[in-house]
């Protein structure tokens, strides 16, 4: 230790064992000792820390002369701390108390990350405490966010949030507090500001507080975006939970409810958890939603099917595939009445065991038409007799039709082939295979494929795979093929 630490360390020893002795701060109310004053110094600077958000800095206490060490997020992150520890605990001095130096042994200054897409979240749990996630622009505002969310909560605010470049121009931290105030209305839900969108989700129990939050966050300004979404009380509820489907909420009769039941049971391949109860409301034929719905929902590999009579009426969140959501959508719009539908899930992929030896990448177009070839080869897309009408239990090759379509390169289109067999008038079975075909293009176009990729035609009879001699042949010449060529624009 050279002198002039020595003569530091000794002054420091002494300021405090003098202050263990002397009124402190010019009153006669109490006394410490100089271990006592060290823990209040210290306890003083870590809270001073704290409250000025810079948690990071790690301090040590040599007598009355503190050392930082740390890394610091900025160099105005730097200053703040050694300027919040430096006033902590009064003017400073032997006889004043307080904090004589503050010492900054940093590390080097994290520079902070560049996040694509800006995204903030503010979330309210169903007591009323919020929670702040994701990113802000610099200590600040971070700390300005939760402290307006304390205030709207009256309690403290769990802050997560990590500093971080890429901010959206204009008010962004005013666009976060309004986010705040319209959260505030609901019962529970979340904020979710991301780049230029604020979405508002969540419940809201009072009609009037669903309506002020969805038209305040709908009329956001320019540039922002305001997307709400935010529902009102359930009276019914299937759900996903742990392998077991989960019926709750109410049903106007004793019939409707042993029917729901069944519904479920014939359509879910598992247990069925029964906690319905019977209470008449003013809400009537929503069980025909039921009916149209639950079937398709029973297929969800998760989420949640409900019934909003004062929000969004028929709800539909989770995760399905392609071909249970497309006929869910198909389905639905038969529905009769004022309800509404919202269908929010995702689509996930089915496996395709059947192409786990193709190479997709040594030649593109070889590679995806080999695996349509031999997707169609061990699946079928069924008809309903007669007609161009797909049979509902075609669903699973529907999805591996799109599955496949996804593999492919981005450059290469489809011919959507339709063929029959030999029986009856030729022109009737050409006419017959291409509607076919178009029906199956029609789906793929309704389940997000760009249309400008496909081509349609109908073969009839003119191209069998088998002979039509026997019930095996002709079942194999009714078919679906696709041909995959360049993409020529």
């Amino acid at each position: 230790m050279g002198a002039y630490d020595t003569m530091v360390a000794g002054l420091s020893g002494a300021g405090l064992a003098l202050l263990g002795i002397i009124t402190v701060h010019g009153t006669s109310e109490y006394h410490l000792n100089a271990a006592q004053m060290h823990d209040e110094l210290r306890s003083s600077a870590e809270t001073a820390l704290v409250e000025a958000g810079q948690s990071w800095a790690e301090l040590e206490l040599n007598g009355q002369r503190a050392i930082l060490t740390g890394s610091p997020p900025s160099v105005k992150a730097a200053e703040a701390a050694r300027v919040a520890v430096l006033n902590s605990s009064g003017q400073g001095g032997i006889l004043r108390g307080g904090i004589w130096s503050v010492d900054t042994q940093f590390g080097e200054i994290r520079p902070l990350p560049t996040v694509s897409p800006y995204v903030w979240r503010a979330i309210k749990s169903p007591d009323g405490a919020m929670i702040l996630v994701g990113s802000a622009p610099d200590e600040d505002i971070k700390t300005a966010l939760a402290a307006y969310a304390s205030d709207l909560s009256g309690r403290t605010t769990d802050d997560r949030v990590e500093l971080a470049r890429g901010v959206p121009e204009g008010d962004w931290a005013e666009t976060a507090k309004f986010g705040m105030d319209q959260l505030a209305l609901l019962d529970s839900g979340e904020a979710r500001l991301t780049d230029y969108e604020l979405r508002l989700s969540g419940i809201a129990m009072e009609s009037a507080a669903r309506i002020q939050a969805t038209a305040s966050v709908a009329n956001l300004s320019d540039p922002w975006r305001g997307v709400p979404n935010i529902d009102g009380p359930s009276l019914w509820k299937a759900e996903h939970v742990d392998g077991t489907l989960v019926l709750s909420g109410s049903c106007e009769t004793l019939e409707e409810r042993a029917e729901i039941a069944e519904i479920a049971a014939t359509y879910f391949d598992g247990p069925v958890v029964d906690q319905m109860t019977v209470s008449s409301s003013e809400h009537e034929q929503w069980i025909q939603g039921v009916r149209l719905g639950l079937p398709h929902f029973s297929q969800f590999e998760s989420g949640e099917m409900e019934f909003q009579p004062e929000g969004q009426g028929f709800k539909f969140e989770g995760e399905a595939t392609s071909s249970t959501l497309q006929f869910l959508r198909e389905d639905m719009s038969q529905l009769e009445g004022d309800y509404p539908v919202a269908i929010q899930a995702e689509t996930v992929t089915v496996a395709l065991d059947e192409i786990s030896d193709v190479d997709l990448g040594e030649d593109p177009l070889v590679a995806c038409q080999t695996s349509f070839d031999l997707i169609m080869d061990a699946n079928a897309v069924v008809f309903n007799t007669g007609s161009a009408e797909i049979s509902r239990e075609s669903g699973l090759t529907l999805d591996k039709i799109m599955a496949v379509s996804e593999f492919c390169a981005d450059n290469l289109m489809f011919e959507v082939g339709g063929h029959t067999d030999d029986s009856g008038d030729r022109a009737a079975n050409l006419t017959l295979s291409e509607a076919r075909a178009q029906a199956v293009a029609n789906y793929m176009a309704a389940t997000g494929f760009d249309t400008a990729r496909l081509i349609v035609q109908g073969y009839g009879p003119d191209q069998p795979k088998l002979d039509n001699a026997t019930p095996e042949g002709r079942a194999a010449n009714r078919r679906i093929e696709f041909k995959v060529q360049e993409w020529n624009e």
